[in-house]
This record gives structure tokens, sequence and C-alpha cells, in this order.
């Protein structure tokens, strides 16, 4: 196999416009539906997460995706947070949740816990132990793995991938 030179700039600005498209479908096709909801929560508040954070929702604005940063104080423990997450993922205007890592606390909360409390189709980073196993076995077709977003990430992948 040729290898193939990628332009991450490119590919950034095909998987930005083809998600643009997608949103902007729903909302012609679903009359009434605001759009995506993204929310990001964060335990504390280090300084390399806020940039990622800022860069996560300045992305999905420009394509069209409602995101809220949800910061959750260094004192929280590991229940709260997940009881925080069993409600995103039973609130029906939530579409997304990321969790940023690393989680800044106080005391010890279990990452892997708080990864796998995420329902797997509100999954966007792919992290929870169902979706790194779709993802690991190249089951990139089956189900709603990281849901809407995720897939989408996928299948423009494979388009460029086939092999995967």
């Amino acid at each position: 196999m040729v290898a193939q030179k990628l332009s991450g700039r490119d590919v950034s600005a095909d998987v930005r416009e083809k998600l643009s498209a997608e949103v902007s479908a729903m909302r012609r096709d679903h009359p009434g539906f605001g759009g995506p909801g993204l929310t990001i929560v964060q335990v504390g508040g280090r300084e390399d997460s806020n940039v990622y954070i800022r860069m996560k929702l300045q992305a999905a604005e420009k394509i069209g995706i409602r995101a809220t940063h949800e910061r959750l104080p260094r004192t929280v423990t590991q229940s709260e947070l997940l009881r925080r997450l069993s409600e995103l993922n039973a609130d029906p205007s939530v579409h997304g949740v990321i969790v940023q890592m690393p989680l800044d606390a106080d005391e010890p909360i279990d990452s892997a816990v708080v990864t796998n409390a995420v329902h797997p189709d509100k999954d966007v980073d792919g992290l929870s132990s169902s979706n790194e196993g779709k993802v690991a076995t190249g089951d990139l077709k089956g189900g709603r793995a990281g849901g809407r977003l995720f897939n989408s990430l996928c299948n423009f992948l494979q388009n460029i991938f086939p092999s995967l």
C-alpha cells in the first residue's frame, strides 16, 4: 500500500464542513429542533484543560452545535459526579457528553468508572469501554457508538481509509 500524505488542516476543515451540513440538515428536517446539544463536564479548573475546552466550544459553535461548559468544583465527590452524569444521560436536550480529563478533584475519582458512566450513545470522545471496544475491533459501523457526532467522524475516517 502506498502511503498517503494527509493535511490535518484540510481533514479538519472537511470534518467541520460535513458536520455543519449535517447539523443544518437536522434543523431543516426537524422544525422546532434546537440542534444537537453538547455538555462538557470539567472537574476543577486546570488551565491546560480550560484551553482545550475553549477550543471544543469554539469548534462546536462553528458547526452549529449548542455547547455548554459545566464546571464542577475540585471538592466534588465521585458519587456527585456520577449523579450529574446520570442526569445528563437522561436529558433529551443533551445529545453528547464530554468529561474533560484529567479530573482535578481533591479526593480520588476513578476515571474509568466516570467514562463508563456516560451513556455510549452520548459518549462523544468514545472513551467508554463499549465504544473503545468497537473502535479497537474496527466496528465503526455498528450501532450508535458515541452518538451521531462520533459516528460522523468514524464514517469520515472510513471514507479516507477504506481498509478500516
